[in-house]
């Protein structure tokens, strides 16, 4: 069974072929310029229009139907691609999320390989003496000799 009503979302241009409509026809919606509309539904048995309502509550028709059941189908169409519909910001906002839990993962990684590698064990660069006095491994000595400055000689 084919489709009677096909709407797809091209950018911010919203485009619907509805082939069970009294008159078939294809409807083009620039959705940048009517950013404020409501998809609206109304008649009685026979004649079903399917249209948009202006902020000020104006009922523009789009096409009529005959039999409820196309303008109910017409209207899920429509519905489903205007769902669909992704925002700039939405895009935008998911690629600055990535990007800074990237950042982050990064930077947790240099800070533990640095504190891996720069740890207690570690070799001395050649040339430098250290500050403090290197202090005996394994040997317990009071905390006085521990925490005094580096004598000055």
């Amino acid at each position: 069974m084919t489709r009677k009503t096909k709407a797809r979302l091209a950018g911010a241009m919203l485009t619907v072929g509805f082939h069970a409509a009294r008159e078939p026809l294809i409807w083009r919606f620039d959705l940048e310029r009517n950013h404020s509309f409501t998809l609206a539904l109304q008649g009685e048995d026979g004649d079903w229009e399917l249209g948009v309502t202006s902020p000020k509550g104006d009922f523009y028709p789009i096409t009529h139907f005959a039999a409820r059941e196309d303008a109910e189908e017409a209207f899920l169409a429509v519905e489903k691609a205007l769902a669909r519909r992704k925002s700039f910001f939405g895009a935008i906002g998911k690629a600055v999320l990535v990007l800074l839990v990237l950042a982050l993962v990064v930077a947790a990684a240099v800070v533990g390989f640095g504190l891996y590698v720069g740890g207690p064990d570690s070799t001395p660069i050649a040339g430098v003496t250290s500050a403090s006095p290197q202090l005996p491994e394994g040997v317990p000595l009071p905390a006085n000799q521990v925490l005094q400055p580096p004598s000055q000689q």
